[in-house]
């Protein structure tokens, strides 16, 4: 089994509750600033019913990502597109348009383009699962080339637009896998924009560069995620789904996020005469849920099945009811195998975002023994 060793700090940083996206938790990444400790909780009145320092976006590190990267685009942007990150075309230079790899199947979004605006996420990450350009293989400080309310604000400790790449080793942390055996990873969605995530690792010694963590994917195990509650509750098991067929590196399994979002372009605020979705009630509830909490229905439905209660939504992190408990604050926990040499490795989650043209990438350090 593996060891891990979670040492919170006397004073933990309370994240930034702005639009947050998602971020690697299991184990705690270089970006999450000085907050060690993901199932730390608080109830700190400013961060409203549902406070949390170690929750969603712990220590602001969902603000570390990378924006306007479209597959067909040799760089990333880093700037927001004309119209909007939902309908922008790709405003990098020498674009080339590369026609989706991904099979029809495993989309998490718009899924059979009943949108007015046709397809438009066919040049987003997720479509072409690995082939986006990123800003840095550990993500940038505020995505943006410049400070953007919405998600791109600057972390905390960091300097916008900084590299997590050059961010050092989390102190006082030491996380230890046996070599080749089964590992738990996790991560936590803040904003959801559907996609999928790959887990991979980069010898240390060696440069850390996307070609080197696109040359030491992890393999999944088994057909589950865990949903793992942070407020006592225990845990629950949902099936995953995984797609090999399209990626990046070729034949590596990329998981499907989970989390579906209300059935409308936007993914949240929908409408039955919602103008740019023509998707109507397709999907509700799965049997024996139970309703959103009140302002955040999905009157068309959700892209796909609902696995668990709270289990969807655009804002996850704000869906906690202050009448019920800490519905919201979970982690998606996953199995994966080790590496089978031993060393010291730098683990890189990547999450290739569907609904935006944008992608999370958090670093953490690991050592096999």
């Amino acid at each position: 089994m593996p060891v891990l060793a979670f040492r919170a700090l006397a004073t933990l940083v309370i994240p930034s509750l702005a639009s947050a996206h998602g971020g690697l938790t299991i184990p705690p990444p270089r970006n999450n600033y000085r907050n060690h400790n993901p199932f730390n909780l608080t109830k700190d009145a400013s961060q409203g019913a549902a406070g949390h320092a170690g929750g969603a976006c712990a220590g602001d590190e969902c603000l570390w990502f990378s924006e306007g990267c479209w597959t067909g685009c040799p760089t990333c942007s880093a700037t927001m597109p004309k119209v909007g990150n939902y309908y922008g075309t790709p405003n990098c230079a020498d674009f080339e348009p590369l026609e989706p790899t991904l099979p029809e199947a495993f989309r998490t979004w718009n899924i059979g383009n009943p949108s007015r605006k046709g397809d438009w996420t066919r040049w987003h990450p997720w479509r072409a699962p690995g082939r986006a350009p990123v800003l840095d293989p550990c993500g940038t400080a505020g995505g943006y080339s410049k400070p953007q309310g919405g998600g791109g604000e600057t972390p905390a400790g960091a300097k916008q637009g900084a590299l997590g790449s050059e961010l050092p080793p989390l102190q006082g942390e030491r996380t230890e896998w046996l070599a080749g055996d089964t590992v738990e990873v996790g991560w936590m969605v803040g904003a959801n924009h559907g996609g999928g995530y790959l887990y991979s690792v980069c010898p240390k010694g060696t440069p850390l560069t996307e070609e080197c963590l696109q040359a030491h994917p992890l393999p999944f195990v088994g057909a589950n995620h865990t949903i793992r509650y942070l407020d006592g509750r225990g845990q629950r098991v949902i099936a995953a789904r995984d797609v090999d067929e399209g990626t990046l590196p070729a034949g590596s399994a990329w998981r499907l996020n989970p989390i579906p979002a209300c059935n409308c372009d936007k993914g949240f605020d929908c409408a039955r005469n919602d103008t740019t979705s023509e998707g109507g009630a397709r999907l509700a509830y799965a049997d024996g849920e139970q309703p959103t909490p009140k302002g955040f229905d999905c009157p068309t439905g959700t892209q796909a099945p609902v696995p668990f209660d709270y289990g969807y939504g655009q804002q996850v992190w704000s869906l906690a009811d202050p009448k019920a408990p800490d519905n919201a604050l979970w982690v998606i926990v996953d199995r994966v195998r080790a590496p089978a040499a031993k060393g010291d490795y730098v683990l890189r989650w990547r999450w290739d975002a569907e609904q935006n043209p944008q992608v999370w990438t958090h670093c953490a350090d690991i050592s096999v023994v």
